[in-house]
């Protein structure tokens, strides 16, 4: 059986890239979109899911628990961003953004750990400030988020010490809705290959 590789988020500018980056090279992709499904062919099997409730995220793995069982890696890509000035923040803000860039990646890689005996791989996505204590103006929560994900690999890890689970700092990238603030926005080509190679 081919190797298989499941990615989140499949449909934003990043996940684009990186489902053509493993289709490149032989490898079978099990591509999540919410609502807006790519034209990418070939090897890939676009799958549909809300992830905005642990509902939408049980119904997702559980409906497709034969075809996800056969997964080597997982790169949990999915994860929406909130832009908001500190003053206009709300503990909802809170509560989505780790909904959405932890809980639905925890509770995918939980339910994989447990049913695909080729899992060697679960990849996650930071950001360019990745476990950098400093502060924010317009991402605190989506930063805040974004740091949890380096406690729960370094948990991860230590209890499976049979999969690898990299975690890797994306920098800000071209064509992206919220600017940079440092550096040069990068192609989201150049960061697919990127993960490829720390994956492979």
């Amino acid at each position: 059986m081919k190797t298989q590789a499941l990615i989140t988020g499949a449909s934003g500018l990043l996940g684009r890239a990186l489902v053509k980056e493993f289709l490149k090279h032989d490898i079978n992709v099990i591509a999540q979109y919410h609502s807006n499904k790519p034209s990418i062919t070939g090897n890939c099997q676009w799958l549909p899911a809300d992830f905005s409730t642990l509902e939408g995220i049980s119904e997702f793995l559980q409906s497709n628990r034969g075809t996800l069982s056969h997964s080597t890696y997982l790169i949990n890509n999915y994860g929406p961003i909130t832009y908001k000035d500190i003053s206009q923040l709300q503990a909802d803000d809170f509560l989505y953004d780790y909904h959405h860039n932890v809980i639905t990646a925890f509770e995918i890689t939980r339910f994989l750990i447990a049913c695909s005996p080729s899992l060697k791989v679960v990849c996650s996505m930071g950001f360019e400030h990745t476990a950098e204590i400093k502060p924010y103006r317009k991402i605190l929560t989506y930063a805040s988020a974004k740091n949890t994900l380096v406690l729960m690999h370094c948990s991860f890890a230590n209890q499976y010490t049979h999969i690898r689970f990299p975690l890797i700092d994306v920098p800000t990238l071209k064509g992206a809705a919220v600017p940079s603030k440092s550096g040069q926005p990068v192609a989201p080509a150049e960061v697919a290959r990127k993960i490829y190679t720390s994956m492979i």
